[in-house]
């Protein structure tokens, strides 16, 4: 970014590159590329994939690291990335459900631990016994395997 800005530095007392290069989103991706295009407009002489740079590193952290990930060559289709991430973004947020109470968040119910009976409790040991017993002969036999058929 700064040798983006050293490149351009006669263009750097243009008010609109200022403001433009200063540019952090701090409303709705819809508004903020309405305020991008106004400056975009009245900007010249910067390359476009300069001023692709410019616009996604204006994003919020969310949508930025979205956008900077489809490594774009034109401006609207990072418009476009930006308001799509949005979407998905908004739709996460409105399908969650809140458990609230007269404005309050309401406490989570969690389960009731349940008591064992000494013969329950032996039988898990014996379950779990099992298990490990499984899972230590599977790491044998991997090990096995890695040793002689992929060295």
């Amino acid at each position: 970014m700064e040798e983006m800005i050293a490149h351009y530095e006669d263009t750097k007392r243009n008010t609109f590159f200022i403001q433009l290069i200063n540019l952090k989103q701090k409303c709705s991706t819809v508004e903020h590329i309405e305020d991008i295009q106004k400056l975009n407009t009245r900007v010249t002489d910067i390359l476009e994939e300069h001023r692709i740079d410019f616009v996604i590193g204006s994003f919020k952290d969310k949508i930025h690291h979205e956008v900077l990930l489809w490594e774009l060559d034109l401006l609207e289709k990072a418009f476009r990335v930006a308001r799509k991430f949005e979407r998905k973004i908004m739709e996460k947020r409105n399908s969650t459900t809140h458990n609230y109470k007269y404005g309050s968040v309401a406490t989570p119910s969690l389960p009731q631990p349940t008591r064992l009976t000494p013969q329950q409790l032996e039988k898990k040991k014996e379950q779990k016994g099992f298990i490990s017993f499984v899972i230590s002969n599977t790491l044998k036999v991997i090990s096995f395997l890695r040793r002689n058929y992929f060295t």
